[in-house]
């Protein structure tokens, strides 16, 4: 049967609510209004949410300028005296509203305006958070800062002459060299966020006042690692001696908020870690101290016709990556024709043996 316009509406409505209930659990058992799927797309999960809100811990009065659904907002009102949720859409806005009212938030004051234009009213706060959208007049994704509405940079000398705290979030897929840059000198800490395995979050921490070091952490919201591009770049990592004594060892994957964050050789250094090649983003591990995933090493194979049907006829079934050799993880699992399975992983990966660089396929079970 047809279903009527209404129907279809009420159908995507119903939608976009479980979606932001699996992303916020906190909120269910009120009569939630959501009124698009892309506003249940766009919210931050509770976890994340409350991620900033510890970063603007201290400041009683939080101004969000681009509120969304407001799931950011819920979580600096759980900390701050005073919260102001501006959100450009309307009928988005009143949802906010509504929800906040069953939600029994009584200390955020509610404005649908521009961003540019509600800052000018703005009185004084203590931070302002800024989540500007990454998609431009036809509905497509943008990456780079000055592509994003409302155009922070722009806006930046307003931002911080209203608060001496502001808390932007921009694209997982930005350049953090560009943003160091672009952001300088107010820059003063940068966040890498994952959750699931995935980066979800860039954050930028800024101050109006000028800071001499940039402090880069990466976190998965359980663990962090936090360090400087310079510690990162005088560390020195260590490669292995010879392929015959990887067999048996851990193999460490970092986590992606780690690779994003790029911390490549300082893992060597913080957690005592052997580094496969220079840009073999894969280590040797004694234990499992840094956050990421972990496996034993079975077998190391030849890389080569030989090698790679050696290797698929004793695992058939394995999970493939491609690090750091001329060939897709794609390209490679076609190649070997194994079946996926969660349990094994084969690694297609260059080596940086004393000896000189090799490749090797290197099959290890999943350990954690």
């Amino acid at each position: 049967m047809k279903q009527s316009f209404a129907e279809i509406i009420a159908a995507e409505r119903r939608e976009a609510t479980e979606k932001v209930l699996a992303k916020v659990p906190e909120w269910a058992g009120i009569e939630l209004t959501v009124p698009s799927r892309l506003a249940s797309e766009q919210c931050s999960s509770a976890a994340t949410a409350q991620y900033k809100a510890k970063l603007l811990n201290g400041c009683k009065t939080v101004a969000d300028l681009t509120g969304g659904l407001g799931v950011d907002s819920w979580a600096f009102a759980q900390k701050a005296v005073r919260v102001y949720h501006n959100e450009l859409n309307a009928e988005l806005s009143a949802a906010v509203r509504h929800n906040f009212g069953k939600l029994g938030v009584s200390n955020v004051e509610f404005s649908s305006q521009d961003a540019a234009e509600m800052l000018e009213s703005l009185p004084p706060v203590d931070a302002i958070y800024m989540d500007p959208s990454r998609r431009d007049g036809a509905g497509k994704k943008v990456f780079l800062v000055e592509d994003c509405r409302p155009d922070v940079l722009g806006l930046l000398p307003a931002l911080l002459g209203k608060a001496p705290l502001l808390l932007v979030k921009l694209s997982p897929m930005a350049d953090l060299t560009m943003l160091r840059e672009r952001f300088s000198p107010n820059l003063k800490e940068l966040h890498v966020v994952s959750s699931g395995g995935e980066v979800k979050e860039l954050l930028l921490l800024l101050t109006r006042e000028p800071n001499r070091n940039v402090r880069i952490v990466a976190t998965d919201l359980r663990d962090r690692l936090e360090f400087t591009p310079e510690e990162e770049l005088s560390a020195l990592a260590v490669c292995p001696r010879d392929e015959a004594g990887l067999r048996g060892k851990l193999l460490f994957e970092p986590d992606p908020a780690i690779t994003k964050a790029g911390a490549f050789k300082l893992p060597c250094v913080r957690y005592g870690l052997t580094k496969l090649a220079r840009f073999t983003h894969l280590y040797i591990a004694e234990t499992k101290e840094a956050f990421g995933k972990y496996y034993t090493i079975l077998d190391v194979f030849d890389w080569g016709r030989a090698g790679m049907k050696e290797c698929a006829s004793k695992y058939p079934f394995a999970e493939v990556s491609a690090r750091n050799v001329p060939m897709s993880s794609d390209e490679l699992r076609s190649r070997l024709k194994v079946r996926p399975d969660a349990d094994i992983h084969i690694f297609g990966v260059a080596l940086d043996l004393p000896e000189g660089p090799v490749r090797r396929l290197i099959a290890a079970k999943r350990d954690s």
